[in-house]
C-alpha cells in the first residue's frame, strides 16, 4: 500500500511540470469536454432516422389496409410521436420548421432523413476540426514537458561532484537522460488528455444512458467493478517488470558504449567474440523483459474485452426483449447499443491509460532518481564572486578521503606564491591527481580549507573560482568539433588572431595548417583524427587562449616522441609563464627547475624543497630521481637539463603573446 501511494505521488509530481502551462492545459481540456460531447450525439442522429423510418412504415401501412379512412396528416405525423432521444425534439423541430418553409410539397420523411443526414456530417466535421485543434496543442505541450525535463534533468547532471561520474556508468546516465525521458512523451501528456476526454465521453454518454433507460445503463455498469480490480492487478505486475526492464536498457546502453570507446583494445586483443558473448547475455535480458510485458499485457487485454461482451450480451438480450415489449422503441435500442460500445471503451481505455502510467512511473523514477539526488558542491548562501587574483593558493590542513574508510590526502599544507610552478612527485597511488581535484572544487576537502588570495574556496561561486585556472591533463579531451571551435572552447568569442596566436604559442600551427581545411577541419571524436601529441598541443593552446591565473597541468609527454616531446615542452613553458601552476609529474627531468617539488607518500607530504635540496636531503625524491635516471643514463639528464636551460633561455628573450597577458607579479622575496 505504501508503494501505491510513493507511485501516485511520483505521478502527480510528474504532472506538476505542467503548470507553467495551465492555460493551454485548460484550452485542451476545454476543448476535450466539447470533443467528447460532439463524438456522441451522432449517434443520436441515427435512432432519430431509426425512428422516424418506423413511424413513416407504420403510417403507410395504416392507410393501405384502411383506404376508406382520411390519410393522416403530416401534423399528426411528425406531433404524436414523443421520442427519449434528446436530440430528437430540436432535430425535428428544425426539420419541420425548412419542411414548411422551403420544400411544403415535399414528402415530409424525406425532408427530414436528409436533414439529418446533413446534421450528422456536419457535426463529424466539427468534431474533426477540434479533434485536429486538439491533437496540434496536446503534441506541442507534450513535447514541450519533455523539452523542460531533459533540459532540468541534464543542467542537475552538471552540477554533479566529479565523484558521481566516477561511480555511475556513462551508459546509465544516458539512458536516463534520452530513454527515460523519451518514453514520457508517449506515457504522460497524450495518455492522460485521452484519459480526460475518455471521462468527459464517459461521462456524456451515461448521462444520455439513463434518460435513455436507467436499468440497462445500470446492468451495463455492473462489469465496471470487475475491470478496475483486473486491471490493478494486472498494472502492479506491470509496474515491475517496466522497471527491470529500464535497469536492464541501462546497463545495455553502457555496455555499448564502452565497447564502441574501447573498439581499438578490443580489436588488439581479437576479443570481439566475448564482447559479442557478452552483448548477447545482456540483449537477451532486455528481449525477455519485453516478452513477459507483451505477455502481460496480452493476457489483460482479452480478459477485459470477455467482461465487457459479456455485458453487452446481456444488455442485448434485455434490450431486445424491451423492445419486443414495447417498452423500448427501435431507435432508442439503436443508440444504446453503440453507446454501450462507448461506454466500455473509456472503461477498457483505463487499462491501456494505467499500464501507461505504470511506464511512465518506471520512467519517471529513475528520473526523479537523479533530481533528488544532492549537488554536494554547491554555492554558500552568501558566496560572493572571486575577484582577478594574483595567484596565491594555500592548503590548510587538508584531508581527504573518498570514503569512510579510506584517507587519500591527510593534513596537506602547502602554499603556492604568483607565478610559481610547484611540481607535485610521488609514487603511484601518492594523492597527486587528488590534490589537484581539490583546487578547482570537484571535491570538498574531508578536513581543512583552500584558500586563493585568502578566499576560501568554499565561500565564493564555483564558476567564478573555475574561470580562474585551466587544466591540461595526459588524457586529453577534445569534442567532435573544429580545431578552431576547440581551441575557443573556453573564449567562444575569441578573434581569429587571437586563436591562431594561442595555436602558435602552443606550437600547433603548423600541423593545424596541413590539416584539409585548416582551422575548420573536423577533429573527429575525442580528436581521434589527431596524434597524442598534436592533442596535447591543442589543449595546450585552448589553456593559453584561456588566459588563466592558476594552472594544473598534468604532464604529458611519457608517451610521445623525443621531437614531439620537445615541440610540447616548450608550448608548457610558454604556458606556465608568470602562471601559479601545479604540475602532476611524471618524468623529474622535466621538473628540475620548478620553483617548489612537492614529494607525496601515502597521501602526506614527505618532503618538500628545491630539486638539488631533496637530492642532498636523501629521502624518496632521490630514490625515485635514481630509479629513473639508474634506467635513462646519466647522459640522459645531461641532456634533459641542458635541453631545459636551452629553453628557457631561448623563450625569455621571445616577445610577450598578444593574449591580454595577465598582469605581472613579482615572486615574493
Amino acid at each position: 500500500m505504501k508503494k501505491d501511494t510513493s507511485s501516485k505521488n511520483t505521478y502527480i509530481r510528474l504532472l506538476s511540470y505542467l503548470k507553467p502551462y495551465w492555460q493551454k492545459s485548460v484550452i485542451i481540456l476545454f476543448l476535450s469536454a466539447v470533443s467528447a460531447c460532439i463524438a456522441v450525439l451522432p449517434t443520436q442522429i441515427l435512432g432519430i432516422a431509426v425512428d422516424e423510418i418506423k413511424i413513416a412504415d407504420k403510417y403507410l401501412k395504416t392507410a393501405q389496409t384502411s383506404l376508406s379512412e382520411e390519410k393522416p396528416s403530416n401534423k399528426t405525423q411528425f406531433h404524436e410521436h414523443k421520442s427519449p432521444i434528446p436530440l430528437s425534439k430540436p432535430l425535428l423541430t428544425a426539420s419541420h420548421s425548412i419542411q414548411r418553409r422551403w420544400f411544403e410539397g415535399y414528402n415530409p420523411t424525406i425532408v427530414t432523413l436528409v436533414f439529418l443526414a446533413v446534421s450528422f456530417i456536419i457535426m463529424h466535421a466539427f468534431h474533426s476540426g477540434i479533434t485536429l485543434v486538439h491533437g496540434f496543442l496536446t503534441s506541442e505541450l507534450g513535447q514541450r514537458l519533455i523539452y523542460d525535463m531533459r533540459n532540468q534533468l541534464y543542467d542537475h547532471i552538471q552540477r554533479f561532484p566529479l565523484q558521481y561520474f566516477e561511480n555511475t556508468k556513462t551508459g546509465d546516465i544516458m539512458s536516463r537522460l534520452m530513454n527515460d525521458v523519451n518514453s514520457l512523451e508517449q506515457a504522460v501528456v497524450g495518455p492522460v488528455i485521452t484519459f480526460i476526454t475518455d471521462m468527459f465521453k464517459f461521462g456524456w454518454i451515461l448521462y444520455f444512458c439513463l434518460k435513455l433507460d436507467w436499468q440497462l445503463t445500470g446492468i451495463a455498469l455492473f462489469v465496471c467493478p470487475f475491470i478496475s480490480l483486473c486491471t490493478y492487478n494486472f498494472g502492479k505486475r506491470i509496474r515491475k517488470v517496466f522497471r527491470s526492464l529500464r535497469d536492464k536498457t541501462a546497463e545495455l546502453n553502457s555496455l555499448i558504449q564502452d565497447n564502441i570507446s574501447g573498439i581499438r583494445v578490443i580489436a588488439g586483443f581479437a576479443k570481439e567474440a566475448e564482447e559479442m558473448e557478452r552483448f548477447r547475455k545482456k540483449n537477451y535480458e532486455n528481449y525477455n523483459l519485453y516478452v513477459r510485458i507483451l505477455k502481460l499485457v496480452s493476457a489483460l487485454r482479452p480478459i477485459v474485452d470477455l467482461i465487457t461482451e459479456t455485458g453487452a450480451v446481456v444488455v442485448i438480450c434485455l434490450g431486445g426483449y424491451k423492445v419486443l415489449q414495447g417498452q423500448l422503441s427501435a431507435g432508442t435500442f439503436v443508440i444504446f447499443f453503440p453507446y454501450l460500445q462507448m461506454m466500455y471503451s473509456p472503461i477498457t481505455g483505463l487499462t491501456r491509460f494505467y499500464n501507461q502510467v505504470q511506464r511512465a512511473i518506471a520512467s519517471t523514477e529513475r528520473i526523479f532518481e537523479v533530481l533528488d539526488t544532492p549537488c554536494e558542491l554547491k554555492d554558500a548562501p552568501n558566496a560572493i564572486d572571486l575577484p582577478s587574483v594574483r595567484g596565491i593558493v594555500e592548503f590548510r590542513h587538508v584531508s581527504f578521503m573518498y570514503n569512510k574508510d579510506m584517507d587519500v590526502l591527510t593534513d596537506i599544507n602547502l602554499n603556492a606564491r604568483p607565478g610559481q610552478m610547484i611540481a607535485l612527485v610521488g609514487p603511484s597511488g601518492s594523492g597527486k591527481t587528488t590534490l589537484t581535484k581539490l583546487i578547482p572544487r570537484f571535491y570538498d576537502p574531508t578536513k581543512g580549507d583552500i584558500f586563493f588570495d585568502g578566499y576560501n574556496i568554499k565561500d565564493v561561486k564555483l564558476q567564478s573560482l573555475r574561470r580562474q585556472m585551466a587544466m591540461v591533463l595526459q588524457e586529453t579531451f577534445l569534442f567532435n568539433d573544429t580545431v578552431k571551435v576547440n581551441i575557443a572552447y573556453a573564449r567562444p568569442d575569441a578573434a581569429e588572431k587571437e586563436i591562431e596566436d594561442a595555436a602558435r604559442a602552443a606550437n600547433a600551427h603548423d600541423f593545424i595548417m596541413e590539416l584539409p581545411k585548416g582551422y575548420d577541419s573536423i577533429i573527429g571524436e575525442r580528436g581521434v583524427k589527431l596524434s597524442g601529441g598534436q592533442k596535447q598541443r591543442i589543449a595546450i593552446a585552448c589553456a593559453i587562449l584561456a588566459n588563466p591565473r592558476i594552472l594544473i597541468l598534468d604532464e604529458a609527454t611519457s608517451s610521445v616522441d623525443s621531437e614531439t616531446e620537445q615541440l610540447i615542452q616548450h608550448a608548457i613553458y610558454r604556458l606556465v609563464k608568470n602562471r601559479t601552476t601545479f604540475v602532476i609529474a611524471h618524468r623529474l627531468s622535466t621538473i628540475l627547475h620548478a620553483d617548489l617539488i612537492v614529494v607525496l607518500e601515502k597521501g602526506r607530504i614527505v618532503e618538500m624543497g628545491l630539486h638539488h635540496e631533496l637530492l642532498a636531503y636523501g629521502g624518496l625524491y632521490k630514490k625515485l630521481f635514481e630509479m629513473q635516471f639508474d634506467t635513462q643514463g646519466k647522459a640522459k639528464l645531461e641532456d634533459a637539463e641542458a635541453r631545459i636551460e636551452k629553453t628557457e633561455a631561448a623563450l625569455a628573450q621571445e616577445p610577450a603573446i598578444n593574449l591580454n597577458e595577465p598582469p605581472q607579479h613579482p615572486k615574493w622575496s
